[in-house]
């Protein structure tokens, strides 16, 4: 939903049938702070996720649903792994819901990206899942570029140089 006001977005998980079973909330006011919030009953186990255009043996793991979108916009919008957001991250070492779910679901899975926030919580949450997996997966840590950014901040910066690039460009 959009307005003048405000831009919202709903990012939905769903169950194998199909069904919504978790709705991540995420808003940005033109006046005043952003908002991030689930939906009353979200399943944290149902992450959302952008599937490949082809069956793969990859998932790439990112805390925020547009942090999985930016990657792949970096990547040329190349549908070529799995793409799952958990719905945010924690430092207690707990095995995350969504990826514990995705990961039954998928048994063909043998490759983990953590492309995790480049902040202290993601660095913490990562180390954290990678003694989770590393025996049963390869596990590859991959943060964004940027210190205490993440995917988006790298798309948008990406999308910032690109554009100074074409007005710096001579007029033919």
């Amino acid at each position: 939903y959009e307005s003048a006001e405000y831009h919202n977005c709903v990012f939905l998980g769903k169950d194998p049938q199909g069904v919504p079973k978790y709705a991540a909330l995420r808003g940005i006011y033109d006046y005043g702070k952003p908002f991030k919030r689930e939906a009353p009953g979200s399943q944290k186990q149902y992450g959302f996720c952008i599937p490949p255009m082809q069956p793969g043996t990859t998932v790439a793991v990112f805390e925020a649903a547009i942090d999985a979108m930016a990657e792949m916009t970096l990547c040329g919008d190349a549908a070529d792994r799995y793409r799952l957001s958990l719905g945010g991250v924690s430092s207690s070492g707990k095995e995350p819901l969504a990826l514990q779910e995705f990961l039954r679901q998928h048994p063909e899975i043998t490759t983990i990206e953590l492309r995790l926030d480049n902040d202290a919580k993601g660095r913490m949450a990562s180390v954290g899942i990678q003694n989770l997996y590393r025996e049963k997966y390869q596990v590859c840590d991959l943060p964004p570029d940027i210190e205490n950014g993440d995917y988006a901040d790298m798309a948008k910066n990406n999308l910032m140089a690109r554009t100074a690039a074409h007005r710096a460009a001579p007029c033919r």
